[in-house]
């Protein structure tokens, strides 16, 4: 059984592009990384990598090069950037992608009832979830960037593997 955060596997999966997105134009610091270059190191299309880019630019997370518009970089003037930071980033971007769809048919009273018991309980997961990711400062990789070793090592996506119970 697959497991996903919160469930949700669309999510999950922008979370986890997100996270490998901004730990490689945080490692380039003080380059600017194209976007062509981050969607061919997660081996994506161009077109999801730049939409989660858009996301994490609105969230204040990164900003376009001056130089080269296609280029990214972590902006000086943001110290830390935690896992809640991009959670929120990514969550926010889902949430636009979700009021652009057409409405579905009317529900009953009933599945009205059950949406709002699992929106509820939705929420209280993604609260707990957001209090871990606070603790987590993307920062740290900029000691493991300056370290020679890793510059020829390519990071790779790797699936999630849930801990043992």
């Amino acid at each position: 059984m697959d497991a996903f955060l919160c469930g949700d596997r669309l999510l999950h999966s922008r979370f986890s592009m997100a996270i490998e997105i901004l730990a490689r134009i945080v490692v380039a610091q003080p380059s600017a990384v194209p976007d062509a270059e981050l969607a061919d190191a997660l081996g994506q299309p161009t077109q999801i990598v730049r939409a989660l880019l858009e996301n994490l630019h609105r969230s204040g997370l990164i900003c376009q090069d001056e130089v080269s518009r296609d280029a990214w970089r972590h902006p000086p003037s943001r110290d830390a950037v935690t896992l809640a930071d991009v959670f929120r980033s990514v969550s926010a971007g889902a949430a636009r992608g979700a009021t652009a769809r057409t409405p579905c048919e009317p529900r009953s009273t009933e599945q009205q009832n059950i949406d709002l018991l699992l929106m509820q309980a939705t929420v209280e997961v993604n609260q707990m979830v957001l209090q871990h990711l606070q603790s987590f400062d993307l920062g740290r990789l900029k000691a493991v960037g300056a370290a020679a070793s890793l510059h020829g090592f390519p990071l790779r996506a790797r699936a999630y593997l849930p801990e043992p119970a």
